[in-house]
């Protein structure tokens, strides 16, 4: 390419600068002047000089490929980072609100209550790069309306050697069906009420290693193995950011595929268990009232300190000690059935169930398991998913999930500890490749009790509407 830009130029030169040619010399005439001036008049250039002319170009385009070589650098660098994201934006119509002025247990005394509104769900973006063969980086935050919080951010380390197993050291997805599904890629607008209740937030920190036996000895078997702090999505993000306690929690999953091409099905059946602790930070609860003398019209705020109540499995109270460990363990199964008829369609299930334990210190509450605690609990799921031509797919989804299977009916005494059963229903249409829309409809069904609230004699009204757009690219 040099030669023949070089080439170009020499023609260039000789055609713009020489008019004739006689013994050694080249004679030039400026176009312009071409009728005013004599022969005599006209300058001549050496042979010399068009040479130093050449040699100047030759430079120029020499610094112009140093230049280009830095840019090419600097793509080739570009082109190992991946850039992702999604938004989804949505309108959520409440079915109603309870007799205590609440919208799903949050209080808005003093308020209008509200039926409606439109909402950010997520807007994430995500980074991957890839600086050489086997490692990945990836960083995906998160951006809320009041906030900007981090999902996930970690070191993947792949194996070169057998291309068997990989390391990832960070924060990222516990191993679970329903939560390494991605929510862009969803069929229903949230995940169960039993996964949002027993891995909040759906991250952790620590460190995974997977092994996937299908790369190297196609054996469609992959295993991952997970130690974690344990602590993540409880309490606030502050703490959130290191362990709490001394103690690590252990998951692990397999999952292997059943495939058969030739009708079309395949099955991925897999188990997965998850083994950790709760400790026991304080054992003290501190209440605080405020009384108004009517004589002074002063205001006592009164602050009393107790003992730290908690309920086991049996629902029997006892006062723990600093320390203290209680159980959280669970063991799970899941299916997922997808079959090839008439556009295509999945069958997807997981059941789980152990001894979970909670409780209400700012440092470790859950949200969905908000009590000094420790209980059986037991939930499933089961989904329907088919596609409608080439742009239509409609779902249903059936879960259920109770968090004290000890209890049941007017033995129950706090709402924490009824049973839902809930019907989602959804209808989604892709647009194109990176644009669909969401139609939702959530209906929780709750255990009914004389003694757990007033809201709960019957089923309580809080069925939610969803319509969703969403763009990802």
């Amino acid at each position: 390419m040099k030669k023949i830009l070089f080439a170009v130029l020499v023609m260039t030169s000789v055609l713009a600068n020489a008019q004739d040619v006689k013994s050694d010399a080249v004679k030039a005439v400026a176009v312009d002047s071409l009728e005013t001036q004599s022969i005599d008049s006209v300058k001549t250039v050496s042979i010399e000089s068009l040479k130093e002319s050449v040699e100047d170009h030759s430079m120029k385009l020499a610094g112009f490929d140093e230049k280009f070589s830095a840019m090419e650098s600097v793509v080739n660098e570009l082109a190992k980072i991946k850039v992702s994201g999604y938004i989804q934006a949505q309108y959520e119509m409440y079915d109603s609100w309870a007799s205590d002025g609440s919208q799903h247990g949050v209080p808005v005394t003093g308020s209008a209550y509200e039926d409606n509104s439109f909402y950010i769900r997520r807007a994430r973006i995500k980074f991957t790069y890839k600086p050489i063969d086997g490692v990945n980086f990836v960083l995906q935050p998160n951006f809320e309306v009041h906030q900007v919080t981090l999902k996930d951010a970690y070191v993947q380390l792949n194996d070169r050697w057998l291309n068997l197993f990989s390391l990832w050291v960070g924060q990222f997805n516990r191993p679970t069906y329903d939560i390494e599904y991605s929510s862009s890629s969803r069929e229903f607008a949230e995940r169960t009420l039993m996964t949002r209740t027993l891995y909040p937030t759906e991250r952790d920190q620590g460190a995974k290693l997977e092994a996937d036996f299908a790369t190297t000895y196609n054996i469609p078997l992959k295993i991952q193995v997970a130690v974690l702090n344990g602590n993540f999505g409880e309490g606030a993000l502050a703490n959130q950011a290191k362990d709490v306690d001394n103690g690590k929690d252990l998951m692990a999953r397999a999952v292997y595929s059943f495939k058969l091409p030739s009708k079309g099905l395949g099955i991925d059946f897999g188990a997965h268990t998850y083994l950790g602790k709760t400790s026991v930070l304080e054992n003290t609860a501190t209440k605080t009232t405020t009384t108004v003398d009517p004589a002074t019209g002063i205001n006592t705020v009164v602050i009393k300190t107790s003992p730290t109540v908690f309920t086991d499995v049996n629902n029997k109270s006892f006062t723990p000690a600093v320390g203290d460990q209680f159980k959280k363990e669970l063991f799970g199964a899941e299916m997922q059935l997808y079959y090839d008829f008439l556009g295509g369609m999945s069958l997807k299930g997981e059941y789980i169930r152990g001894t979970y334990s909670g409780t209400t210190n700012t440092t470790q509450v859950n949200s969905l398991f908000n009590a000094n605690k420790i209980r059986n609990v037991e939930g499933y799921y089961i989904s329907f998913v088919k596609n409608v031509g080439k742009v239509n797919e409609v779902s249903l989804r059936y879960d259920v999930f109770d968090p004290n299977t000890r209890l049941s009916g007017d033995a129950v005494k706090t709402k924490d500890d009824l049973k839902y059963n809930n019907w989602t229903f959804a209808w989604q249409y892709f647009f194109n490749d990176n644009i669909k829309v969401m139609a939702c409809y959530v209906m929780p069904i709750n255990e009914k009790s004389l003694n757990a609230g007033a809201d709960f004699i019957k089923d309580k009204h809080d069925n939610i509407f969803t319509l969703r757009l969403q763009a990802k690219f």
